[in-house]
């Protein structure tokens, strides 16, 4: 997907490679907003936060999934398994296959998750049981998915947008990145058995 969204693509870094990033962002963002949004909606259906009990879901949630980030403990991440359609980057013009990722990206669950954190972030969100509170929770991650496109604006050609893709790849799966998505599942755990959600 990044090797869509380069200068490579758009015949470098000009107006419509920019124009590509932009909806990209604003799309991955708006999506995950949206489904923030929705998950409030449910929680407030479902009515939610339930006290304590929905405090220590998502204590218990974050914990779960700190322990699999920063001990191994194997925990599912519950997602796909996959990334966007690849076909669309040869079916669409750049601009719309880059706003097509972002909406696929920005549902979080509908791909590949690599970190438990956004699992434990949506269900803040959705026992926020406000739409606006869950879409401000969810809408930090689309934003930085979408921002992730950027690392791509120095290839010079398709060769070194794939080893920057092997590069994020390999970041995405040591032991930093892994020891910052446990921390980040800490302070949700502080911050829910804090009472603030």
């Amino acid at each position: 997907m990044v090797e869509t969204i380069t200068p490579v693509v758009h015949g470098g870094r000009n107006r419509r490679y920019w124009i590509s990033v932009v909806l990209h962002v604003v799309a991955t963002t708006l999506t995950a907003a949206a489904f923030g949004g929705l998950l409030g909606g449910i929680g407030f259906l479902a009515r939610a936060p339930w006290g304590p009990v929905g405090r220590a879901l998502v204590v218990g949630i974050a914990l779960l999934y700190a322990a699999r980030e920063l001990f191994g403990v194997r925990v599912p991440v519950p997602d796909r398994h996959r990334q966007v359609p690849e076909w669309w980057r040869t079916f669409y013009p750049p601009p719309v296959a880059a706003t097509l990722y972002g909406i696929g990206l920005g549902v979080g669950f509908l791909t590949f998750l690599s970190f438990g954190t956004f699992v434990a972030v949506s269900v803040g969100a959705f026992l926020t049981a406000d739409p606006a509170r869950g879409a401000l929770i969810v809408g930090p991650f689309g934003l930085a998915r979408g921002l992730s496109v950027i690392l791509a604006a120095g290839a010079r050609d398709q060769e070194a947008a794939s080893e920057l893709v092997d590069r994020v790849q390999a970041l995405a799966e040591g032991r930093a990145a892994r020891l910052v998505n446990g921390c980040a599942l800490l302070a949700v755990a502080l911050v829910a058995g804090a009472g603030t959600i």
